[in-house]
């Protein structure tokens, strides 16, 4: 199912473009449904001393130059919270023929975060909290925030009830591997056999998040794709449900309901 809000959170990966009327659309963490824009007057981008004192080396090239960005955005909504973001400069080999080196901002912290799920609002709390977390840092140490979502799946397999130690030897409890317990709870919850593949692969995206210093943010956004839609197979509204309410009407001919 296309997820709109990870599509534009793809986006911001790629940088925001020295024009500031070229951003992409960034989703607004208080309403979800709005667009943040860049406060053109708020922008602003200062060369650090280093980058400024190596201008004088003789080998010196432009892609040497090192600066760092902050800026508030607004949503269109006034009621709103606003949204300050803060990066750093990267220079690209430019796109025209008129230009030979492009400025990128690269953001690294939003502040509040940005939204990661659709579905934020069918997570159980402590999944929610989990996820929430992620968010913070997710530009900054995706590898970090790959092992929060991970959590996250920790504490959706406890909310479903799936149990987390099994009976060892000398009554000692063993705990469950993260493994261990989506395979419980696919065989327990068949119905939800679809979620359980999803998160099995939050979970190794997280797995890698905790081992190694590899992750990309677009690699953070896919895990939480994933989580997006089993918290929506688990949580929302179900195709048998829908099926029901359309047969429902069906049966009324499209009349409204008594």
């Amino acid at each position: 199912m296309a997820n709109h809000l990870n599509e534009d959170l793809l986006k911001i990966t790629k940088g925001f473009p020295e024009d500031l009327t070229d951003w992409p659309e960034i989703p607004c963490p208080s309403c979800a449904r709005g667009v943040l824009l860049p406060d053109r007057d708020s922008f602003v981008e200062e060369e650090s001393i280093t980058s400024k004192n190596l201008r004088g080396h003789e080998g010196w090239e432009p892609e040497w130059i090192q600066s760092d960005f902050h800026c508030v955005l607004t949503c269109r909504k006034e009621t709103c919270d606003r949204v300050r973001v803060t990066g750093e400069m990267n220079l690209g080999w430019g796109g025209r023929y008129d230009v030979q080196y492009e400025k990128f901002f690269m953001p690294i912290i939003f502040r509040p975060a940005l939204p990661l799920l659709v579905s934020r609002n069918l997570c159980p709390a402590e999944v929610g909290e989990r996820v929430d977390a992620a968010a913070k840092i997710l530009w900054l140490d995706p590898n970090a925030a790959a092992n929060r979502l991970r959590g996250a799946v920790e504490a959706l397999m406890d909310d479903t009830g799936v149990v987390c130690t099994k009976p060892g030897r000398a009554g000692k409890e063993i705990r469950l591997s993260l493994d261990k317990r989506i395979e419980v709870f696919k065989a327990e919850l068949p119905q939800y056999s679809d979620a359980a593949d999803l998160l099995l692969a939050v979970k190794w995206i997280g797995n890698v998040g905790s081992h190694e210093d590899v992750l990309r943010v677009r690699d953070v956004l896919e895990g939480a794709w994933f989580l997006d839609e089993a918290l929506s197979l688990i949580y929302g509204k179900s195709s048998g449900d829908m099926k029901k309410r359309a047969s429902e009407v069906t049966a009324r001919r499209g009349r409204p309901s008594p």
